[in-house]
């Protein structure tokens, strides 16, 4: 696959590990537990996109478990000015969060009070697409569309959001939870899968990531350690 059906990921270390980046169009599942840098890979990713040196590529966050605001206080701890990108239309952020608490969300691009479900999420998610021209998203997390599915429905939404994302050409990363028990069906629908953990040695904890598939592309199955530092992920290869 030629590098210009490649999405980079901001991070030079993993795109060498993908022979290029994430396939364009294709879905990837990130997944880890708390604290293991899931929402930074995530705007690494996206400000990469709008940073593309020939043609920028616009994005779409949807925050799900956390104030917009939130990740944009926490974005510039980074050094990313995501007001900056959403003030030229490069960037969307859809507030999933606030209607789901009962607040009255300020955002053009959100879900309303008392109507937060799959179907509304993605409607919004399409309406954002379309505004800006967009390539890229994230949905973080996207267990958080789940949580109140089971079994057979879970599996059913899932492959929802799939066949939407795969109609609207978007690059996707779908952040998750790391699952204490079972394995969750969207790992199976995504088109890759990396995983973040910790690595316990005596008293010391480190960051560890592993790229666990990735289709249509030959890819490292190293586990390569990981900080988070004031550059965002910088992986330890």
């Amino acid at each position: 696959m030629p590098r210009d059906d490649r999405c980079n990921t901001g991070i030079l270390e993993l795109d060498k590990m993908l022979l290029g980046g994430i396939p364009r169009g294709r879905t990837v599942l990130i997944e880890g537990p708390p604290g293991t840098g899931k929402t930074t890979l995530a705007t690494h990713f996206l400000v990469a996109g709008i940073l593309h040196n020939k043609n920028p590529e616009p994005g779409i966050f949807v925050c799900l478990d956390e104030n917009p605001q939130d990740l944009i206080d926490e974005a510039a701890a980074f050094g990313w000015n995501l007001k900056k990108y959403i003030d030229l239309n490069q960037l969307i952020i859809v507030d999933a969060f606030s209607g789901r608490l009962g607040i009255r969300p300020t955002l053009q691009f959100a879900v309303p009070v008392g109507k937060f479900d799959i179907k509304t999420v993605m409607d919004r998610i399409e309406e954002a697409q379309k505004s800006i021209h967009a390539t890229r998203l994230v949905i973080d997390p996207v267990s958080a569309l789940l949580d109140e599915q089971e079994g057979k429905k879970r599996r059913e939404a899932v492959l929802t959001v799939a066949a939407l994302l795969s109609r609207l050409k978007l690059t996707t990363l779908l952040n998750s939870e790391l699952e204490a028990a079972g394995v969750g069906v969207e790992r199976y629908v995504a088109h890759g899968f990396i995983r973040l953990t910790y690595n316990e040695l005596g008293e010391k904890v480190r960051r560890q990531l592993r790229i666990v598939k990735m289709r249509e592309t030959m890819h490292s199955m190293d586990i390569i350690p990981y900080e988070i530092t004031v550059k965002g992920i910088e992986l330890k290869v």
